[in-house]
């Protein structure tokens, strides 16, 4: 085999194993911004104990395992529907990743709508409008107890260390989604 061939071999499965692998071994530094809206209905909130968590994909099982290692019951959702425990839709509406092996940063953001009572109104309402962003921010809450919210989280990394693509991106994910928790478990909508 030639000199040429090898090295060319060798650099494709460098390549492969950067942009197919799923590894990150990175110190980072990372900063959120953080927008939340919430609406209550009476003087006293009900929380429902454990959390169904819509929809079941990658990122809401990432949210789902964040709040199980905070101590609550959690169950994964196929559909937005009326469920045991406090409702929480999440998902990434954008993520803008610059990549090499070695530096990497990136921008995420998320969008988790809450329900103290299990209620899928507002995720609903929130899925069939025409003008997302006046129905993420215009919601009522009619059920007397029932604390709803909705949160913006946008989170920046920027990472030095050895990584690929995909190890990245999960590893913003991951970083997202306690950023999630940390708001929905630990802060405003449970202080107000």
């Amino acid at each position: 085999m030639k000199k040429s061939t090898v090295v060319v071999v060798s650099f494709l499965f460098v390549a492969l194993i950067f942009f197919a692998g799923n590894f990150a071994f990175v110190k980072s530094y990372s900063t959120s911004n953080v927008t939340t809206g919430i609406a209550k209905a009476g003087n006293i909130p009900t929380f429902k104990d454990g959390f169904c968590v819509y929809p079941d994909s990658y990122f809401g099982k990432l949210v789902a395992e964040e709040l199980r290692n905070k101590g609550h019951k959690v169950k994964l959702l196929e559909k937005p529907k009326e469920c045991d425990g406090q409702f929480l839709a999440v998902w990434v509406e954008e993520i803008n990743i610059t990549y090499t092996p070695i530096k990497s940063s990136g921008v995420v953001r998320a969008v988790p709508i809450y329900s103290s009572i299990g209620r899928p109104k507002h995720c609903l309402e929130y899925k069939n409008a025409e003008n997302k962003t006046l129905a993420l921010r215009s919601f009522v809450s009619d059920v007397r107890g029932e604390v709803q919210a909705y949160t913006i989280i946008t989170l920046k990394d920027s990472s030095k260390g050895i990584m690929s693509f995909r190890g990245y991106q999960d590893y913003l994910l991951e970083l997202t989604a306690r950023e999630i928790v940390k708001v929905i478990s630990e802060g405003d909508v449970h202080e107000s």
